[in-house]
């Protein structure tokens, strides 16, 4: 049985993509945020307070592709239809799929760890190794915890797990963001029994750690909860595959009328196709969702983690600048609008009769309308929650206009493929869009601080929308009439 594991391990290990097998940009990724930020904490720490603030940056930098991209280990094969043509046991895949996720996670885990163990003052060669060792222990878990929430809701929950999945990353941010600014109080931590710790994971695993006396339970629950960890990951059932359902999704409903007044108005006949397709189908790709949603909340997050103890003036000043800074992050977003797991489909575009111009149009608008729209009705009902009516009857509109200026720009200059074109494993990009987005940011930065400095009446207001609007119908009409080339 351990040589057919083995054989489907080296298959699997084969069928990944160029890159995959040894992912050094992700290593070199994750060498780097965890050195940077086990080297923040004070240098006279106790030792279980190190290994909780260690522990828990691997943890996140583990988790986020673990809930993410890494997540597809635990329900895909990349060799499966080769492995099924073969006469094997079930346990033989589980063992070759919980191989596969070992060393996916090692990998990951050692890039996270070895530097923390590095930076580790005071600590000898076996509390390094051990501390190495729990993070290991931990990856582990939160693997077996990602595979129970996968087979009770990913079949039957799919919106939920994506809620989870983002909550995790959203908390995970803010929460670091918040405990940078405590740092000094891990000094009082010699133990997990010392503070609220008993259901913080990195407690548990850094608990070997501690400078008092444990209980025998503290003792033995690291190595129980690895023990029941493998038996997860060895013996539970992949989860199934979600499938796409029928239907219109919550948010969808919820936006129809806007949705219909759209497509009176400003969406164009030939355009409408593309429009629905994208409106309907864009929000139900799982790698989309997963890799762009905790974006979309991002500058929800930071908005109440910032506005914390200023006055009124200064909340302005941050709600502006969070305000125009989506536009920073949306080539991201659009990045992935041509992923699809049905990307095979790709001929319904290909043979319309429509240009890439149109299409692209189209796509453009659906994202504005399902995407940017209720990003910008969350960030305004905030707005209007912390400086009131007037502030956010100014700069909500011009914001939501400049952003989807920047949106014709992106899909205009970047060379997006067709929506739902692509496989997810080959969306990739280019260095030239990392040099653009400094740009946007450095432009959409100084276009917050003169927004706040001089849209104040509502005469100015509107002559600046008026501006936008005319500048969306010029580009509309440029962009619907541009022919092949």
């Amino acid at each position: 049985m351990a040589s057919r594991a083995l054989i489907l391990l080296r298959a699997r290990l084969q069928a990944q993509r160029d890159g995959a097998r040894l992912p050094i940009a992700s290593l070199f990724m994750q060498a780097f945020a965890a050195t940077v930020a086990c080297a923040l904490p004070p240098s006279d720490l106790p030792h279980f307070a190190y290994a909780l603030y260690a522990l828990s940056v691997s943890a996140f930098l583990v988790a986020i592709p673990l809930f993410g991209e890494l997540g597809d280990l635990l329900v895909r094969d990349e060799a499966e239809a080769w492995v099924s043509a073969l006469p094997l046991r079930s346990r033989d895949l589980r063992l070759a799929r919980l191989g596969h996720l070992c060393i996916a996670l090692g990998l990951l885990t050692l890039g996270a760890l070895v530097p923390a163990a590095l930076l580790a003052d005071g600590f000898s060669i076996g509390e390094r190794l051990l501390l190495i060792a729990a993070g290991l222990a931990q990856s582990l878990f939160l693997a077996a915890l990602l595979v129970s929430l996968m087979s009770l809701l990913s079949a039957r929950a799919q919106a939920l797990l994506v809620l989870l999945q983002t909550g995790l990353f959203l908390s995970a941010i803010v929460g670091g963001a918040l405990g940078l600014r405590h740092l000094d109080a891990l000094r009082t931590l010699n133990g997990p029994t010392e503070s609220s710790l008993a259901w913080f994971p990195p407690a548990w695993f850094a608990a070997p750690f501690a400078g008092t006396l444990l209980t025998s339970a503290w003792v033995v629950l690291a190595p129980s909860i690895l023990l029941a960890s493998l038996a997860v990951l060895a013996f539970v059932p992949a989860p199934a595959v979600a499938t796409t359902r029928g239907g219109a999704l919550l948010l969808g409903r919820a936006l129809a009328p806007v949705r219909a007044l759209a497509l009176k108005f400003w969406v164009r006949r030939n355009e409408r196709g593309v429009f629905n397709l994208v409106f309907e189908a864009l929000p139900k790709e799982r790698e989309f969702v997963l890799r762009t949603y905790p974006l979309i909340g991002l500058p929800l997050a930071f908005l109440l983690v910032g506005t914390r103890g200023e006055d009124s003036e200064g909340k302005q000043a941050l709600l502006s600048l969070l305000l125009f800074t989506p536009g920073v992050y949306l080539p991201v977003l659009l990045a992935h609008v041509p992923v699809s797991a049905s990307h095979r489909a790709r001929w319904i575009l290909d043979g319309a009769p429509l240009t890439k111009a149109q299409i692209d149009n189209a796509a453009l608008k659906a994202v504005a309308i399902r995407f940017l729209l209720p990003l910008y009705l969350a960030l305004g009902a905030l707005s209007w929650s912390l400086c009131g009516a007037g502030f956010t009857l100014r700069m909500t509109p011009i914001t939501f206009l400049v952003t989807l200026a920047v949106v014709r720009q992106i899909y205009r200059g970047f060379g997006i493929e067709n929506p739902l074109s692509v496989p997810p494993e080959e969306i990739a990009a280019d260095q030239s869009w990392f040099n653009a987005m400094m740009m946007i940011a450095l432009l959409l930065t100084l276009a917050a601080v003169f927004a706040t400095k001089l849209l104040v009446s509502p005469l100015t207001c509107a002559i600046v929308i008026a501006a936008l609007l005319f500048l969306e119908w010029i580009q509309d009409r440029q962009l619907s009439q541009s022919v092949a080339e």
